[in-house]
């Protein structure tokens, strides 16, 4: 059997205890339509693989849940009528529904629509409980290959009573050795008067505009770009960065544009980093890089110091995951085994980071293409469903970014986390607009 990870049991504690669920969403859009056919081939090969699992409590509080395998899948839901190309935001939208339940085994579903004037867009949503945007690219290139790499059934099978009694047991003993370790060290350290090191956090606050609170209902806005790759990459030369240093620079210009921060100021940006490999059987396992970077006047385009910032942070990751250096002030498994009513009372640390900002880079052909149509665009994106104006200023950041390229475009997907600030779609279109203008970079809006 397999157990769930931390970062599993925060978002099933986002699902159903702190009620803000999270989905992932992939979003391809063709030029030619992709067959029926071919969807429902897809829709077979996923239910055969990681996807389609579900997770499961344990019979001993104190143990972790574990995934088994589900024989329930949504179904393949396919729009009778063509969408205007202007309504695929919304469409893809709507295909974010309370059936799509980790606990229940029916954590993702495949839609798809066609375009007025022609083409196709396919959504895959998914919980974020049952797989990261890398889990969700190997579970897509797994069902487009003939010999699967990995599937439901290597999860495993609900043990029996007494089977499972055991196991939780011995699941629980062992998320003690850490904990009992951890409390020892605390106790040590009050004896001896020794508090713990502190790493002082990098950069001050970035100065806010002033802006009236808004009161008007408010969900995130948000939008998805698509960018010629050739200028895409020649402004990253020309400015001595790399793609990733470009997109960083582009989400801190939006800060910057919306009034978040000014130049002088340093805000802090998460990365993910996964290193999954098809074999790969967890749902969640990227880690996350913090990188501090500065805030520039608007016709300072220089990259260097961005991609030299991102350089140290990975690096520094890197030691330290070697070194088994951990941030956590309280031990992951201690705040796994908390139930939901406790966890609610504790204070959710800031991090202070202004966003999340993640590329995805070239994406494989065999996640592009869908039987035998190839993707003129792929979108990612993350979102809360249920957020709210008080929610999103309890997190306290400013925007999330993903880019992906295929052949020819990069597609960056931008969501706004500031209510006050980042109001509604068009406010967003405007600002990126502005912006990938800065770097001369052409803009064509979904």
């Amino acid at each position: 059997m397999t157990r769930i990870g931390f970062a599993d049991h925060l978002f099933l504690r986002m699902h159903h205890g702190i009620g803000v669920p999270v989905f992932n969403q992939f979003l391809w859009w063709f030029d030619n339509a992709v067959s029926v056919d071919e969807l429902e081939l897809l829709q077979r090969n996923l239910t055969k693989g990681l996807l389609s699992r579900r997770v499961a409590a344990p019979l001993v509080p104190t143990a972790r849940h574990r995934w088994t395998a589900s024989s329930l899948a949504l179904p393949l839901d396919v729009s009778p009528v063509a969408i205007a190309p202007d309504a695929v935001r919304h469409w893809a939208d709507g295909r974010v529904v309370d059936d799509i339940d980790p606990e229940r085994g029916t954590g993702w579903q495949l839609s798809a629509a066609s375009v007025d004037g022609g083409g196709m867009v396919v959504s895959l949503v998914c919980s974020h409980m049952l797989a990261d945007g890398a889990a969700m690219v190997a579970a897509i290139r797994r069902a487009n290959s003939d010999e699967p790499a990995v599937g439901a059934d290597d999860l495993g099978t609900i043990p029996s009573v007494l089977g499972g009694i055991v196991d939780d047991l011995s699941d629980s003993l062992a998320q003690l050795v850490p904990i009992a370790s951890w409390g020892s060290k605390k106790l040590a350290a009050a004896l001896t008067g020794r508090k713990a090191k502190v790493v002082p956090a990098r950069g001050e606050s970035p100065h806010r505009s002033d802006v009236e609170v808004a009161s008007a209902p408010w969900t995130p806005p948000y939008v998805v770009v698509e960018c010629p790759a050739e200028e895409w990459h020649s402004a990253a030369a020309e400015w001595g960065g790399t793609s990733n240093s470009l997109l960083i620079g582009i989400l801190t210009a939006v800060s910057e544009a919306s009034g978040r921060a000014r130049p002088g100021d340093e805000i802090r940006w998460s990365l993910p980093v996964s290193e999954r490999d098809l074999a790969d059987t967890s749902a969640n396992s990227t880690k996350i890089v913090p990188v501090v970077v500065p805030v520039t006047e608007a016709d300072d385009r220089d990259l260097t110091r961005i991609r030299k910032a991102s350089k140290t942070a990975f690096t520094e990751f890197a030691a330290r995951q070697a070194s088994g250096i951990t941030t956590e002030a309280i031990p992951l498994p201690l705040i796994q085994m908390l139930p939901d009513a406790v966890v609610r009372r504790v204070p959710r640390p800031a991090d202070g980071a202004e966003g999340l900002c993640s590329n995805l880079g070239v994406l494989p052909d065999d996640f592009t293409t869908i039987g035998a149509t190839r993707a003129r665009s792929v979108a990612a994106r993350a979102t809360f469903r249920g957020a709210d104006a008080d929610f999103a200023r309890s997190l306290g950041g400013g925007s999330t970014a993903w880019a992906s390229e295929t052949d020819s475009t990069v597609t960056i997907t931008v969501h706004g986390m500031d209510p006050d600030r980042m109001a509604t779609d068009e406010t967003m279109r405007g600002i990126v607009a502005d912006v990938l203008q800065r770097w001369n970079i052409s803009s064509r809006f979904w």
